[in-house]
């Protein structure tokens, strides 16, 4: 203990030595409060980092085991309709909304048993009848009268086969009369003219090339493993073959695609989407790069074009080019590299709910905000579901097209308005770089392009007629991986550009194709047209 000063000079001493203590002490408690700011920021960005490894974690599972659709179930409709008013205290009493009456239809029951096989696949009668001995009445010897039969059918399948078309075209000389040798114009040997081939030269059928496109455009089968199939049926095709013989079909092809390109840019909606595409030689880029292909579904009359379009590059420039010159509206997701399309004069950009939903979905992980996303989920499945059910009244004819949009309109219109609120009373509330901050910010920043649905009766909420297109592209993808060059990706583009297109019409791919590629070297330009999917008669592929 320190000894208490007696004299002026060591009591002054000694106050000095505690005022140089205090202030030591100060120092100290300042460096503590700062390293004790930091720890807290620290701590406060690891808890954040914490929660993103979490959310995306979590989102990761989501993809990978949980359910893919984003859809929510009528379990989860009924038991968030519960949940509702726990959701809403923060948000002040919900609103008496105006009952009304729903029409329940008679339940229709569906008939037991096997489902009939179809009337339109060809049927070959094999007879299973009685010897005539067996038929023999035993007691007068006179045959037994038939009064019937019984009738089971089977599906049965021939396997493909190959052949081979020898075209004779007979050659004629000159007779030997005397009028004939005087006769300087006549030709002295006449022949039928070759009919006009796809690819001139070639070995390759209409029916083959058709057969060969089919399999990797439409049923995903790599070239690879179609050569060990040919091989199996007797015939040594390589799949380096194959791949030439397509591009000179995509190239063969290009008038119609051309077509198709003008009309859909006549029509009144363009939708629009991308995909990622590897190519594994393409000058100036590594081999690990991505390319796109890049996807637009329009229409003619009211049928559907789908069209396919490859580019390395992911830029606005390309969505401007694949536009040029049209006018009306364009339906695409949130990619900024359709900005500056639907900022040009004549066009009207219109958003995607399903993207929005998406959004939600991927955030109701984050326990940081129990409930939010449900909630937003739930607005944006009300949407959903008034909108499917008054088009499927417009495509019975029970409605007008002016009672759709007035209808639509009227039911849509109020969940727009509570969910625009909800999303402005919470934009402040969540982390931006959470899952649920994202998603708020998405939906803030396309709230005018996402209301613009209602504007047009062929517009729907999402862009999923898009994306539905792009799906089999991907699932090819998938087992075929990559293209080798750009005249690959291209020629995948074309081809794929006819297939959907036909399927969309209600075309057999096959018998479209095959149809396409037999007529089309004969076609004169000023006929083309009435080769295109949407156009061609039924007649013509029969």
């Amino acid at each position: 203990m320190d000894e208490v000063p007696h004299t002026k000079a060591e009591m002054l001493e000694y106050i000095e030595n505690l005022i140089q203590e205090n202030e030591k002490y100060k120092k100290e408690n300042a460096t503590l409060k700062t390293n004790n700011c930091r720890l807290e920021k620290d701590n406060r960005y690891l808890e954040n980092n914490n929660f993103w490894l979490k959310e995306q974690l979590e989102a990761r599972n989501r993809r990978m085991f949980g359910r893919s659709s984003e859809k929510l179930s009528l379990e989860e409709l009924r038991g968030w309709l519960f949940d509702e008013a726990e959701l809403s205290v923060e948000e002040g009493p919900p609103e008496r909304e105006k009952e009304e009456k729903v029409t329940i239809p008679a339940h229709t029951r569906k008939k037991p048993g096997r489902r009939k096989l179809p009337e339109s696949l060809p049927r070959e009668d094999i007879i299973h009848d009685l010897s005539t001995e067996e038929k023999t009445c035993p007691c007068c010897g006179r045959e037994r009268p038939r009064i019937g039969e019984d009738i089971t059918e089977e599906l049965e399948y021939v396997p493909a086969r190959l052949f081979v078309n020898r075209h004779v075209y007979p050659k004629y000389g000159p007779c030997g009369c005397k009028r004939d040798r005087n006769n300087g114009n006549t030709p002295p040997v006449a022949c039928a003219p070759f009919i006009k081939r796809l690819i001139p030269g070639g070995i390759a059928g209409p029916g083959l090339l058709a057969y060969l496109a089919v399999c990797k455009f439409a049923d995903g089968l790599p070239f690879y493993r179609m050569e060990k199939i040919l091989e199996r049926y007797g015939a040594e095709y390589s799949r380096a073959t194959m791949s030439n013989q397509m591009i000179v079909v995509s190239r063969s092809c290009q008038e119609i695609v051309d077509l198709m390109w003008q009309d859909a840019r006549g029509s009144p909606i363009l939708h629009l989407d991308e995909t990622t595409v590897q190519v594994l030689h393409e000058p100036g880029r590594e081999a690990s790069k991505k390319s796109f292909m890049w996807v637009t579904v329009g229409y003619h009359e009211g049928k559907k074009i789908i069209l396919y379009h490859y580019h390395p590059s992911r830029s606005g420039a390309v969505a401007e080019a694949l536009t040029e010159g049209y006018h009306g509206y364009i339906q695409t997701d949130g990619y900024a590299a359709y900005n500056a399309v639907g900022e040009q004069d004549g066009i009207t950009h219109v958003g995607c709910w399903a993207h929005a939903r998406r959004k939600f979905f991927e955030a109701q992980g984050d326990k940081r905000y129990p409930g939010l996303a449900r909630r937003a989920l739930l607005h944006i499945s009300k949407l959903f579901a008034a909108d499917k059910k008054l088009l499927q009244l417009l495509l019975k004819g029970s409605i007008s097209t002016a009672d759709f949009m007035q209808q639509r309109r009227r039911k849509s219109l109020p969940v727009l308005n509570e969910l625009k609120r909800w999303v402005d009373a919470h934009s402040g509330e969540v982390a931006p770089s959470s899952h649920l901050g994202k998603a708020l910010t998405y939906v803030a920043s396309q709230w005018t392009r996402l209301l613009r649905y209602l504007e047009h009766p062929a517009l729907r909420p999402d862009n999923n007629i898009v994306e539905n297109a792009i799906r089999p592209f991907v699932i090819g993808r998938k087992n075929w991986l990559f293209a080798n060059t750009p005249l690959g990706a291209h020629a995948s583009a074309t081809l794929y550009s006819l297939i959907e297109s036909a399927k969309a019409n209600g075309l057999e791919p096959y018998a479209y194709l095959k149809c396409l590629f037999t007529h089309l070297p004969a076609t004169s330009s000023d006929k083309v047209e009435s080769l295109l999917p949407y156009r061609i008669e039924p007649m013509l592929l029969q």
